[in-house]
């Protein structure tokens, strides 16, 4: 019925978030949710419980999607969970947007091997107690909708520990240039380029797809005025000039910080991996959409110009993790770039996915370890709930979105 967007016409989406979108115009700083959500006529909805906008939407829960998901009783990849955290139980949560979500095709997420390999070692070295994993990922959510997930979904989960590793959907290297450098490839969401509806483009990406061999193709340098008073390498957190989002980033990042806290709880922080760097060379035909994306999603920034804001953006998550005290996951520090293991430039293969839930398994570990011979682990859940709050009385609704628009103007 939505021939290219069948999987989000599936959603079960913020009703507060359509309204905005619908009555008040205002695509919360999301215009590709907003777009996909106005080609609709009737989508599942939910109520959230506090009010809020965010997350813009659920997956439908205990639900087999069309893409290979399947979700359990509260609409999360992966196995079912117990609301109640049993006695001896240690449980995990991973955030974050399509890298944390992955392939819905791919047989386990990043999370789900990470789960595995963390009741083998318990049974090797900690017998007495066990492992859960939540995997609360979501393709295309920014960091708003990361925080409200923590609050609204997790929080009474009670998880030990929480990995938050997002880093691409909020990037947009534009920052500190003399003139705004807009999105001339994929303005509204993927799949819709300017080579479709203009001879220019065309002349563009045929440009691109000549190139010489997989070396980058020559694009015209886009300046940098760097403020001389933003410390490039040790950045001041408060300052409201961080490029790439990052003081919005940063503050979903307290709300977050603040609620796993307060359970109690760890947040453990991430660098964000991306394939890009000065010189980088591609197999044309292996590495097309990595290629692709590049050269055309973000034209007209060079690799080294994309690589510079990404090593900034990593550096802010380190000093911030540094700053609170929270174990880091410095996993971009780690991760081959070897782009066999790619799918596109964040994106990885089913291997690159298993190498990654192995290198985040072993940043994982001496955290664990560390708690667990101090005693704060495991942490034994207080409170028998017979619901959860977020999804109670919250049963799978339809609306029509010409219903919405009606009510906007009564």
């Amino acid at each position: 019925m939505y021939r290219g967007h069948e999987l989000p016409s599936i959603y079960e989406w913020n009703l507060r978030f359509i309204r905005a979108v619908l009555c008040e115009a205002n695509d919360l700083a999301h215009p590709y949710l907003a777009q996909q959500l106005r080609r609709f006529n009737e989508i599942f909805v939910f109520e959230p419980s506090d009010s809020n906008p965010y997350p813009t939407y659920r997956f439908l829960r205990n639900a087999h999607y069309p893409s290979g998901l399947v979700t359990n009783s509260f609409g999360w990849r992966g196995p079912e969970v117990a609301l109640n955290k049993p006695a001896g139980r240690v449980r995990l949560a991973f955030v974050g947007a399509s890298t944390t979500a992955d392939a819905h095709a791919d047989r386990f997420s990043y999370p789900e091997y990470i789960a595995r390999w963390l009741t083998r070692w318990a049974d090797a070295h900690h017998p007495s107690i066990s492992f859960d994993v939540i995997n609360a990922g979501r393709e295309g959510i920014l960091s708003n909708s990361i925080a409200a997930i923590v609050n609204q979904e997790l929080v009474p989960m009670r998880p030990d520990v929480t990995v938050y590793y997002e880093g691409a959907n909020q990037f947009w290297p534009n920052s500190f240039s003399p003139r705004p450098v807009i999105r001339m490839f994929r303005v509204a969401y993927p799949g819709l380029t300017i080579d479709q509806y203009t001879a220019l483009g065309a002349r563009l990406r045929n440009a691109l797809v000549r190139g010489q061999g997989g070396a980058e193709p020559y694009k015209l340098p886009v300046s940098v005025a760097w403020p001389p008073d933003l410390d490039e390498h040790d950045p001041s957190l408060d300052d409201p000039r961080l490029p790439v989002q990052l003081p919005t980033i940063l503050q979903d990042l307290d709300r977050i910080r603040h609620a796993t806290a307060e359970i109690p709880g760890t947040l453990m922080l991430s660098s964000f991996m991306w394939l890009v760097y000065p010189g980088m060379v591609l197999d044309r035909q292996r590495d097309a959409l990595v290629y692709r994306e590049l050269n055309e999603q973000y034209w007209p920034f060079s690799y080294a110009h994309m690589r510079r804001f990404i090593d900034f953006e990593n550096r802010v998550f380190r000093k911030y993790a540094q700053m609170h005290d929270l174990p880091f996951n410095d996993l971009a520090a780690t991760y081959p770039r070897d782009p066999r293991l790619f799918v596109d430039s964040i994106h990885m293969t089913p291997a690159g996915v298993k190498l990654k839930a192995w290198i985040v398994f072993q940043h994982l570990v001496p955290v664990l370890e560390r708690r667990l011979q101090e005693g704060t682990l495991p942490v034994s859940d207080p409170n028998r709930r017979s619901r959860h709050p977020a999804f109670l009385d919250n049963p799978r609704r339809v609306v029509r979105l010409e219903e919405i628009r009606r009510s906007c103007r009564e």
